[in-house]
């Protein structure tokens, strides 16, 4: 009797444990789908979906994730949302611990140091470092990280890079593979890392070059027997910044080469950062030896950049080319070039020459001629402020009331409805979309969303309105 008592307890017990364990999964599922609700897809996926749930202890919520770096990322950019979301789902009085499982394919920054400052001029320490050198770096001094434009599709680059310049030979990320379609600033951060060590480590030898001209120096090397120079330029670096791997396909004694230069750097503790256009496994006839020494480290993917990290590269081109272009001319720019940084650039640079030689003005107008001889379609653009006219006028509303913090159901009912449509017919963020309907803040909007989302299917007054709206908008 004993005995069938004590197996009762033990199996009760352990189903309580397993109960236990599925509420954590359950809610933690809840959990993500909230923070998914309230990012990017990109940040999401970089950063949020590594994360393990591993146990609630007392009132501490216990995660895991890739390193130390994750820790700094999150609690730096996204402190609030995170203890939003646990306070929802887990309770008020749980707090989040991180418990770092170190990965050696995600970055580490918890080793990395900051350089203390230096009294020399940045200038006397370019001069003193060139002079130091018996070889071009190759570097372009207007590459910088200054003026790189940061977003959600290449932060995870950007910060990789950045912790590689300030600590150079003892980051544990080696080597960094910076991937992505062409034009999307893979060789600006590159240059960037190359100039940063430039100024900043004046004893640290760096040498930028492309893949091609790494094959070209080595054919040169055997043509005119001086392989021994060769070896010297490219194996006595301290970090070797290659562009372009993908160049390496289909050059079988190349890559050879390039493997041994792999290894002699690596096993010497040399950094290595690479770019390609694609990552590393989908290159095709690349020897699998080299796809094997470059999974090592960490890859970090550019995307294609979001609408305001587009508009931000308009605007700070055109303040580095000293033109003030009005704001509706930068979104014209950005609403119709989308996959590609250096197309923006190019425009930019084409709409400076026809005010400075042409003696136009710049405009619309002007961009969409622009656009037309570069062979870039434009779209019709929808913007936050059309749709806030529309909704409007359809109401019988000024646009501002749509800003006002009455919570009156006329006014309420537009806004949310307003709000809906930005969602679905332009690229910005909750943040923006709460920026435009009087400073809300992304809880606001997310509430907004969702409520608009169940009414439209159960009112039918409300889903002509939205249909009439979309049609006269698209």
């Amino acid at each position: 009797m004993e005995k069938d008592f004590l197996q009762e307890t033990i199996t009760e017990a352990g189903q309580n444990i397993e109960i236990k364990k599925e509420s954590l999964t359950s809610k933690w599922k809840k959990f993500l789908r909230f923070i998914k609700n309230n990012v990017s897809t990109h940040i999401f996926r970089t950063w949020f979906a590594p994360i393990k749930p591993i146990k609630i202890e007392q009132t501490e919520l216990i995660v895991e994730v890739p390193s130390q770096f994750y820790c700094e990322w999150l609690d730096e950019h996204y402190y609030s949302l995170i203890y939003t979301g646990i306070q929802k789902l887990f309770g008020e009085n749980i707090k989040l611990k991180y418990q770092v499982v170190l990965d050696t394919n995600q970055p580490d920054l918890s080793k990395i140091k900051i350089p203390s400052s230096n009294t020399r001029t940045e200038e006397q320490v370019r001069i003193s470092r060139i002079q130091k050198l018996n070889y071009n770096p190759n570097l372009v001094s207007n590459y910088t990280f200054d003026n790189f434009v940061v977003g959600d599709s290449n932060e995870f680059a950007y910060s990789s890079a950045l912790a590689i310049s300030k600590n150079p030979l003892q980051t544990r990320f080696n080597p960094l593979i910076i991937y992505g379609n062409s034009g999307l600033g893979k060789t600006h951060l590159l240059q960037a890392i190359g100039n940063y060590i430039l100024i900043h480590h004046p004893n640290v030898q760096v040498l930028y070059s492309t893949s091609e001209n790494f094959a070209n120096d080595f054919i040169e090397a055997i043509k005119n027997n001086n392989m021994n120079e060769f070896l010297q330029l490219y194996r006595s670096v301290d970090v070797l910044l290659l562009d372009d791997i993908q160049f390496f396909q289909n050059k079988g004694k190349i890559q050879d080469h390039f493997f041994h230069t792999f290894n002699n750097l690596h096993q010497s503790g040399k950094q290595i950062v690479l770019t390609s256009d694609k990552a590393p496994k989908d290159l095709k006839d690349l020897d699998e030896r080299l796809i094997s020494r470059f999974q090592w480290g960490v890859l970090a993917f550019i995307e294609p950049p979001e609408l305001e990290t587009r508009i931000a590269i308009a605007r700070k081109k055109s303040e580095n080319e000293g033109i003030d272009l009005p704001l509706e001319v930068i979104e014209y720019i950005a609403q119709n070039v989308t996959t590609n940084v250096r197309e923006i650039e190019g425009v930019i640079i084409s709409l400076v020459a026809q005010v400075a030689l042409g003696n136009k003005k710049p405009s619309i107008d002007l961009v969409r001629d622009i656009l037309r001889t570069k062979h870039i379609r434009t779209s019709k653009i929808i913007t936050i402020d059309k749709i806030k006219s529309a909704v409007a006028h359809y109401f019988n509303l000024n646009p501002s009331d749509l800003e006002s913090k009455s919570r009156k159901k006329e006014l309420v009912e537009p806004r949310q409805l307003a709000m809906y449509i930005c969602k679905e017919l332009t690229n910005a963020t909750l943040e923006t979309i709460g920026r435009h309907f009087g400073n809300r803040d992304h809880t606001t909007v997310l509430h907004a969303l969702n409520t608009m989302e169940r009414n439209l299917l159960f009112d039918e007054r409300l889903k002509s309105a939205y249909e009439y709206i979309l049609r006269k908008l698209i």
